[in-house]
């Protein structure tokens, strides 16, 4: 069974260019991986800012008890809270605060830790950890004169733990856009080859055997490289061997014609000499008069088969092609043209340094112009007929229009039809524009080989 092409998925069609791939898909590789860093970072802050805290309050709670020990005895009651407030040092992650019974009023310790600028709530909400607070009585003799109250405060942890996230989170940006910035620079650079490459395939496709890529840098495209060189070699030879098989092709019909030709003119013109040559005998010397009429008819006749053998190997064969100049040739034809259709007005144009092509092209420049005046005088009406041709390095240019009413849709003529597969056989071009104010036909034929 026949292999049944599969039809892409969805996801796998791709309209973006390998560059963007790779580099979108190391970009999400970095998410990911930045994800994952800022993961494993919150963990790690939440457990270091809960234990941080946790030994603040700690401590403070020690310090606390410390000073309430050191100061009983020493200081009266009424003024027991003011002095542990003015002794206490507040630790860095905790608040204490001493609240005094006997005014009502809530004392500040005397030194408090420096506070630095506080994170963003939605981080400090994912670091921070649960509010931890203590109550310690301040008893004195008996009687509760006040209460220290110790709370966790987690916003220098948080604020720590957001400066290293943000230090961390820039130092990873940068890192990731260098390398991807490293990345594009590095795959357009061992890319660039492939617009070169895919540059020589669009010029063969059109046809331009003769284009190469030559060495290229990146080895990964260098074996691509060498392939398509080769191919475009290989292309070339194919072309060659096509055009001259072509050619063969052509200049085997040709001597084919000529070998016709030559048949009808050695072996009919004797015989329609000899023919003439009795007939005018019995015409001249038959006493005869209805042998003399029947002598006069074979005369008219032969004269006819004569003018039938002449056109036909004018056809098959113009003896003056290849015999004569080719500017000669085609100027000798217009001038004929002038002569027997003096209405219109015949226009040739030849360039004076004409040089001469081979046979094949010389006889398919020729037929060109005869199949085109042939055509302009049967259909056109045509008061003027304009010819040239032309010789450059890119081969051979043949042009004729006429200011005729054009072939108002007729079909192309057998004559054309022939043309336009020679031309073809010959490795050019052939094109005809037909319109209400005439018709103009153009034909190029490739250097001779």
């Amino acid at each position: 069974m026949p292999a049944i092409a599969r039809r892409p998925r969805p996801w796998q069609v791709v309209t973006m260019t390998l560059t963007a791939r790779i580099v979108a898909l190391m970009l999400a590789a970095q998410l990911a991986l930045a994800g994952a860093a800022a993961a494993v970072l919150v963990a790690n802050a939440q457990r270091a800012v809960a234990a941080e805290v946790a030994a603040s309050v700690h401590a403070a709670r020690n310090l606390v008890v410390a000073t309430l020990a050191t100061l009983a005895g020493t200081v009266p009651g009424e003024g027991l809270t003011a002095a542990l407030a003015e002794r206490l040092v507040e630790p860095r992650h905790a608040r204490i605060a001493v609240y005094d019974s006997a005014s009502g009023r809530t004392l500040a310790p005397g030194t408090a830790a420096p506070r630095p600028d506080p994170a963003p709530a939605w981080f400090a909400r994912l670091v921070a950890p649960q509010g931890q607070a203590t109550e310690l009585p301040v008893v004195e003799n008996r009687r509760v004169r006040g209460v220290v109250v110790i709370a966790g405060d987690p916003a220098a942890g948080t604020a720590e733990a957001w400066h290293d996230a943000r230090a961390l989170a820039a130092l990873i940006g940068l890192g990731a856009a260098a390398q991807l910035v490293l990345t594009a620079a590095i795959l357009r650079g061992g890319l660039r080859p492939l617009a070169r490459l895919s540059d020589v395939v669009r010029r063969l496709s059109r046809g331009e055997l003769a284009t190469r890529a030559g060495p290229v840098s990146t080895p990964d495209l260098a074996p691509l490289a060498a392939d398509l060189d080769r191919l475009g070699a290989a292309l070339a030879a194919a072309h060659a061997d096509r055009a001259r098989l072509s050619r063969q092709v052509v200049g085997r019909g040709d001597q084919e014609r000529q070998a016709i030709a030559r048949d009808l003119h050695d072996e009919y013109g004797p015989c329609l000499f000899a023919l003439r040559v009795e007939a005018q005998a019995i015409r001249d010397r038959s006493p005869d008069p209805a042998a003399c009429d029947h002598a006069g008819n074979i005369l008219a006749i032969a004269d006819e088969i004569r003018r039938v053998n002449t056109a036909l190997l004018s056809g098959l064969r113009p003896m003056a092609v290849g015999q004569l100049p080719l500017a000669t040739v085609l100027s000798d034809m217009i001038d004929d043209l002038s002569r027997r259709h003096p209405a219109i007005r015949w226009t040739l144009t030849l360039p004076p340094d004409l040089p001469e092509p081979d046979e094949a092209t010389a006889l398919t420049l020729y037929r060109i112009l005869q199949e085109g005046t042939t055509n302009a005088l049967r259909h056109s009406g045509a008061t003027a007929v304009t010819a040239s041709v032309s010789h450059d390095a890119g081969g051979w240019s043949v042009t004729l229009s006429d200011d005729g009413r054009g072939l108002g849709g007729a079909p192309e003529g057998n004559g054309l039809s022939g043309m336009r597969e020679r031309v073809a056989l010959l490795g050019g071009s052939f094109g005809m524009r037909d319109s209400a104010r005439g018709v103009t036909i153009h034909a190029t034929l490739p250097p001779e080989s």
